[in-house]
């Protein structure tokens, strides 16, 4: 872990990461992950997720794109270009689902010389889009799947295109689902099997921000994230500009992305009021305990904004949090917090609740709320599917904690056909025992 915050004035990540080894996989089930754009520096919950079930399994590593804006460290990875249109972000109607396109079956190629070397017991995959890649993959190589969905790829999406991975989603070989619990139903709405669905909270290292100790007061106001439309940092611009000569609080904004030179220079019209600076996400844990709160403001208009993992972080570093309310969503967002926190629907209320100090109860249950999203507690829902779809030469993982007393096994080799790795060790045993059977049979 990087403790110290040396670079934190950074805007941004410069070059490409320091590459981390994962842990020695040898004799441990082998999966295969698919990425749109890893290391991006926002997107913390595949760096978490495979931190932890690193430990139990050999995982290996492809991204599609080249991440922009990388993490400074990142677990090993192979980045294999994909040329078409992207089968998360793209409209549905320019993805070709057949995948037959030069640039597609180009890229297949590719990924299959990975599979033919890793031998992956399993696929796993981060976005409802990595459906149509893994289902045409898992056809190919029969080979089961799992995927975790986030937020922007199932809000707001047209049902066209929900219905188009529910399809993909509802193979055979998809064996799990993992979506935010407000996510759940509108999946089944456009498709998805039910038996598919797994409601799960948005993934958080708890431990590694986890700060009990009561503190003094810091005076200071904090703000993080991507730089995105949906984000709407300049509303802390607003905020910090509405609340000059009414109070001593600074107001910082950790940000990297698009629109983040837009920012600056808004911030720069109404003064400088906002310092904007960059931190990596390892130096996070140091850098939440240095303030009193955490504003995450939003685009009410594109109301694409899910489940924040930084607002975990921030209840997890025992800080206070606001959060825009958007539209139609409010139970959502309350269940999140879980009465750990404060929802607005105007920068008019903040005043008066950052002149104030977080109350205790809530800094107490803000520890019980990110508790919730620890991968610790629920990284059981993707164990115990991998360890049930592992090959029978592979041995079981290392025990990650109780299971349900239900976990399916392994079903694969009765139900659907033989991978063509698994046909060609069945002939080569064949053949070498039939060999032996002919030898002795000519020595007698």
């Amino acid at each position: 872990m990087i403790n110290k915050l040396e670079n934190i004035n950074k805007n941004t990540n410069e070059g490409d990461p320091e590459i981390l080894p994962l842990p020695s996989g040898r004799g441990k089930p082998r999966v295969l992950y698919f990425i749109v754009a890893y290391p991006n520096f926002s997107e913390t919950y595949m760096h978490e997720e495979i931190r932890s079930l690193s430990e139990q399994f050999d995982i290996k590593i492809i991204t599609y794109r080249k991440s922009l804006r990388p993490r400074r460290r990142a677990w090993e990875y192979e980045w294999i270009n994909y040329e078409a249109p992207c089968l998360v972000f793209s409209p549905i109607e320019e993805i070709n689902q057949p995948f037959d396109t030069p640039e597609q079956l180009d890229f297949l190629r590719q990924v299959n010389a990975v599979i033919e070397e890793f031998k992956p017991d399993v696929m796993h995959g981060h976005y409802l889009g990595m459906s149509l890649l893994m289902k045409t993959l898992a056809d190919q190589h029969q080979i089961p799947f799992t995927i975790r969905t986030h937020s922007q790829d199932i809000l707001s999406e047209p049902n066209n295109k929900l219905e188009a991975y529910s399809e993909a989603v509802n193979s055979p070989w998809c064996k799990r689902l993992l979506a935010f619990p407000a996510s759940c139903g509108r999946l089944t709405d456009r498709g998805v099997k039910h038996d598919k669905v797994r409601s799960c909270w948005p993934v958080l290292n708890f431990q590694r921000f986890y700060r009990p100790e009561k503190r003094l007061s810091t005076g200071r106001v904090m703000c993080a994230g991507p730089a995105i439309e949906k984000k709407a940092h300049n509303k802390l611009v607003d905020l910090a500009v509405m609340m000059r000569g009414q109070s001593e609080l600074e107001f910082d904004l950790y940000a990297a992305g698009p629109t983040i030179e837009a920012t600056r220079i808004y911030n720069a019209e109404k003064g400088g009021i906002v310092t904007i600076k960059y931190a990596d996400p390892e130096e996070m844990p140091d850098v939440y305990p240095r303030y009193d709160w955490f504003i995450y403001p939003s685009d009410p208009e594109i109301n694409k904004v899910g489940l924040p993992v930084s607002i975990a972080e921030a209840q997890a570093s025992g800080i206070g949090v606001c959060w825009q309310e958007l539209p139609g969503r409010r139970e959502e967002q309350l269940d999140f917090l879980g009465g750990a926190g404060f929802l607005f629907e105007s920068l008019n209320e903040l005043p008066e609740i950052l002149s104030g100090s977080y109350p205790e109860e809530m800094r107490l249950l803000g520890f019980e709320a990110a508790k919730k999203c620890d991968i610790e507690r629920h990284k059981h829902l993707l164990a115990e599917v991998w360890n049930a779809e592992r090959r029978p030469c592979t041995p079981l993982a290392a025990s990650v904690g109780e299971l349900p007393s239900t976990v399916p096994g392994p079903t694969r080799r009765t139900t659907l056909p033989m991978r063509s790795s698994d046909t060609r060790r069945w002939y080569t045993g064949w053949w070498a025992m039939t060999v032996i059977a002919i030898r002795k049979l000519w020595s007698n």
